[in-house]
């Protein structure tokens, strides 16, 4: 599944999140949690789980980069359950990492593989951030042959 778009929603007062409409059947058997490089929380589908895992996978056990990988990887990450109302549960660790408080407003956005869930004052800063980066992205992918 290709998430995109961007959906407002609250944190309520037992750390509950809705996820929105369009994808609450991807999350039917559960979603997997793990935190973001930025101050963010990911939620995957177990497809797209075990597809990021098959990267992790491919770092030898045997080499202390593959073991730092599959410790960092698979030991923050949480299975959740969606509820009858579509929300999940998000770890207090989770909400610490993204500095999201409980009754905070939220912006889950979808990044193709997953959604991520922000702190709306954090994603507006990196909205406007990756806005003004974007043409020099886009120039450089264009030099290298790869835009399209």
């Amino acid at each position: 599944m290709r998430f995109r778009g961007r959906f407002e929603y609250t944190v309520d007062d037992k750390a509950r999140v809705a996820l929105p409409p369009r994808y609450r059947a991807a999350f039917e058997a559960g979603a997997v949690l793990l935190p973001g490089a930025e101050p963010c929380i990911q939620v995957y589908t177990q497809e797209g789980f075990d597809q990021r895992a098959a990267v992790i996978e491919r770092l030898p056990f045997e080499t202390a980069e593959g073991r730092l990988a599959r410790r960092a990887f698979w030991g923050s990450a949480f299975d959740v359950a969606k509820d009858a109302q579509g929300r999940i549960l998000l770890p207090e660790k989770l909400l610490q990492h993204a500095g999201i408080r409980r009754g905070a407003e939220v912006v889950i956005v979808g990044v193709n593989e997953c959604l991520e869930i922000w702190d709306r004052e954090r994603w507006e800063e990196q909205e406007a951030q990756q806005w003004a980066a974007i043409p020099a992205v886009m120039e450089r992918t264009a030099q290298r042959g790869e835009g399209g």
